[in-house]
């Protein structure tokens, strides 16, 4: 093995192999201005591939695949550089998706539109050698029309991405500084990662990582985990991940991504909640009947089964927050699997894009709104078919465009569904710039699982920008070994790599990856969302920012006639901005909370009135109105007592238009709209004074520790749950005289409350720096 302190590859010989790759691409001045046609039915063709007779072709025919065989075409080009690949194709009864290589190297799928006539598909960005070059289409799903193809110089767009911000607007200081690191080398480095094995695997966890080390004098900078295993109702126990994890970032400065490999039930209808199965009992492959439209749905099993999940994920998670932890979290990943509706290899995926996007956007809500955690940068997994953008959850819900790359394995069906493998180090150019295209350069794009991870060359000299690349594991299937194998990655390729100035390794990222000052973003602007039935219209309304207010969103659905408002934070006070058309003198309207108590929900309906367009102070007590449990309507003083105490909490509640009138007849709520809801900046008023709180028995206790109510030296959730104990019975779990002094800081002299627990919990999720808090 090669010695753990070999140098960098020098600056100035990347400089001048960077210079070297920009001549090279320099073709367009020397190419010809006319176009060249190359005719499919003049290529070699295999198998059940031939030439029809076509009057729609340019040359009267084409080339039809069916069910089997390839294509091979010869180009010309001028010079050594990267070209557009243009071809002419229609998929003969839908979309279809092809194989394509040049000159023996895969550069993707191709992903041909159903047509009766011929479409033109854009290859971007892909390597020609001066003179000949072999075009290969090999049939993956076939029943496909070729036409023709033309060549033309590839103009490189500019390696971007516009929203480099958390999506999540409560991103703690650590996640929002992490995010900024990674915008600050996006396209101009990348990020060397690698998954660990799985638990019970073939070999230990540091297996790859010191392999690594050994070869090359370097560690990578990204390590890859999976809490699928760790948090599985069915058969699910602690792997060690979250220790690995904080060993990682905290004792090593290493950045930690996530995947959620969530096995379900194969046979979901059978399956009582909360019971034990074995392994082979359960799948996270498509071959289960568990569904994922029914898993965002309350009171199904399929919901129970997932919140289970996410319940234990997000202890984890919580315990990372804590530590000051963020991770790149990529749940639900390779949704499309093969492609268009059906395609999916996961369960996640089984029904298709719409149910996929719910269950990404009920995951997202779950974790940051339900369980308060603001340390993932969510990372969502794209392909490059024509359908892949029906599965996008939505910019406001991802941080990061993920690419899985899986070219140099087959599976042949005739071989039993074995592997072939063939070296492919392809940079997978025209993958990366098509996918930054289809989603307008506004997220950053990663190689977010690969076998090979290309070379240094093909990278640098193809400008295939990854932000970074995540080999996967050695040993996960017989004779795949993804790290080690030189059918994946040679040891000169992995040599060249980690000791090149444009990979970062370990060892190079910054002292103050995780303290550097990064300011709160404002909220990523939604837009409005229509899908193919007219009737069922979302509308997302944003409004300006205004630097004295801190903006949520507000969600119109036709279907429901409800708005969701969605506040930035928890508050006692917010604010909404309803617009009154002007014939409308009065109008007032509902909104309703659920309040989770003692494993109950209630519902909480809060009023609001207003007479003119503009703003309108909700003040969870003030306005509210009424409760009730299911048809129940409460009317117990102290339960309802009980149940205020939680309202501060919510973030999100549903709203509705109740009555408007015109002049004085009652008159139709339309054109009334609420269309915004903000927090008020109000940090200035807040006071850092600790006072002195009495006892019942009259003495004076000083507080030695805001927030701990538990008085163990430390505030953190279990003080959290302490107060909310105490409020919920007294008699049961009350508080130390010191414990009431350290907690009642909020409402003057209210006592304890539930906005005690609400400070401490957000001093604990970091969205504020001190106690007391005053709104």
């Amino acid at each position: 093995m090669y010695s753990k302190f070999m140098r960098k590859t020098g600056a100035a010989v990347m400089a001048a192999a960077m210079a070297l790759n920009a001549t090279a691409l320099s073709v367009s001045n020397v190419f010809a201005a006319d176009e060249v046609k190359y005719e499919f039915e003049d290529a070699v063709l295999t198998g059940t591939v031939a030439v029809t007779d076509d009057s729609n072709a340019s040359g009267g025919k084409v080339a039809r695949m069916e069910d089997d065989g390839s294509i091979s075409i010869e180009v010309d080009a001028p010079s050594a550089g990267m070209y557009n690949i243009i071809i002419y194709a229609g998929g003969i009864g839908g979309a279809k998706q092809q194989n394509l290589s040049v000159n023996g190297t895969s550069v993707g799928t191709l992903a041909v539109p159903a047509s009766d006539s011929f479409e033109k598909i854009v290859v971007p960005v892909v390597k020609l050698n001066e003179g000949k070059n072999t075009v290969l289409i090999e049939k993956s799903w076939g029943w496909t029309n070729f036409d023709y193809l033309t060549i033309e110089p590839a103009e490189l767009a500019e390696i971007k991405a516009t929203q480099t911000t958390c999506c999540d607007v409560n991103a703690t200081d650590e996640t929002r500084a992490l995010m900024s690191y990674l915008a600050s080398v996006y396209g101009e480095h990348i990020i060397s990662g690698q998954q660990e094995i799985y638990n019970y695997g073939p070999h230990d966890f540091e297996y790859e990582f010191e392999y690594l080390n050994d070869l090359t004098g370097h560690y990578p900078a990204l390590r890859g985990f999976d809490y699928g295993n760790f948090c599985c109702p069915a058969f699910g126990s602690d792997d060690g991940s979250t220790e690995r994890v904080i060993d990682w970032v905290k004792n090593k400065n290493g950045i930690a991504e996530s995947t959620f490999h969530l096995n379900v039930p194969v046979d979901m209808s059978s399956y009582e909640i909360g019971s034990r199965i074995d392994f082979a009992q359960t799948t996270y492959s498509e071959k289960t009947d568990f569904s994922p439209s029914k898993a965002v749905q309350e009171g199904t099993k399929e919901n129970q089964y997932y919140m289970q999940a996410l319940t234990t994920l997000a202890e984890q998670f919580s315990k990372l927050q804590d530590e000051g932890i963020p991770i790149i979290w990529r749940p639900l990943h390779e949704a499309e699997g093969g492609g268009g509706e059906t395609g999916s290899w996961f369960w996640w995926g089984r029904e298709g894009s719409e149910a996929y996007k719910e269950l990404w956007i009920y995951t997202y809500k779950t974790l940051t709104e339900k369980f308060g955690l603001h340390n993932l940068i969510w990372e969502w997994n794209s392909y490059d078919f024509a359908t892949s953008a029906d599965w996008y959850p939505g910019d406001e819900y991802v941080d990061i465009i993920g690419y899985d790359k899986y070219s140099c394995t087959k599976y042949l069906a005739e071989n039993n569904w074995q592997p072939s493998i063939t070296h492919d180090d392809s940079a997978y150019s025209s993958t990366f710039y098509n996918i930054m295209e289809k989603y307008d350069s506004k997220k950053m794009v990663s190689m977010a699982e690969n076998d090979s991870f290309s070379t240094l060359e093909n990278l640098t000299g193809e400008k295939a920008g990854w932000l970074y690349f995540m080999t996967w594991y050695d040993g996960g299937s017989p004779d795949i070994n993804f790290v080690s194998d030189p059918r994946f990655n040679t040891e000169e390729d992995t040599i060249a790599m980690y000791q090149s100035d444009y990979c970062i390794t370990l060892d190079e990222l910054p002292a103050d990856l995780y303290t550097k000052d990064t300011p709160k973003p404002d909220p990523i602007p939604t837009t409005a969302t229509t899908t193919k039935d007219p009737a069922k219209t979302t509308t997302t309304v944003t409004t300006e920012a205004d630097p004295s207010k801190t903006y949520g969103k507000v969600v119109y659905d036709k279907t429901k006639n409800s708005y969701q408002v969605t506040l930035p934070k928890a508050a006692k006070d917010f604010y909404i901005e309803v617009e009154l058309p002007k014939n409308i003198e009065y109008a007032n309207g509902g909104l309703g909370v659920n309040v989770e108590l003692d494993g109950e929900y209630y519902w909480v309906n809060l009023q609001w009135e207003a007479t003119k367009s503009g703003d309108v102070k909700i003040n969870v007590l003030d306005n509210f109105l009424n409760c009730s449990l299911g048809t129940e309507v409460i009317e117990d003083e102290a339960l309802i007592k009980k149940i205020k105490a939680e309202l501060g909490k919510a973030t999100v509640y549903e709203g509705q238009i109740w009555y408007a009138q015109e002049n004085e007849e009652s008159a139709p709520t339309d054109g009334v709209k609420i269309v915004s809801a903000y927090l008020k900046d109000e940090s200035s008023t807040t006071t850092t004074t600790e006072t002195e709180k009495p006892t019942t028995g009259g003495e004076t206790v000083e507080v030695t520790l805001l927030g701990d109510a538990n008085c163990d030296g430390e505030v953190n959730m279990a003080d959290v749950a302490s107060i909310i104990q105490h409020i919920g019975n007294h008699d049961a779990y009350a508080l130390s005289a010191q414990g009431e002094a350290n907690t009642d800081m909020c409402d003057g002299t209210a006592g304890i409350t539930g906005n005690d627990a609400l400070a401490v919990q957000l001093l604990v999720a970091k969205q504020i720096t001190k106690l007391p808090y005053v709104e």
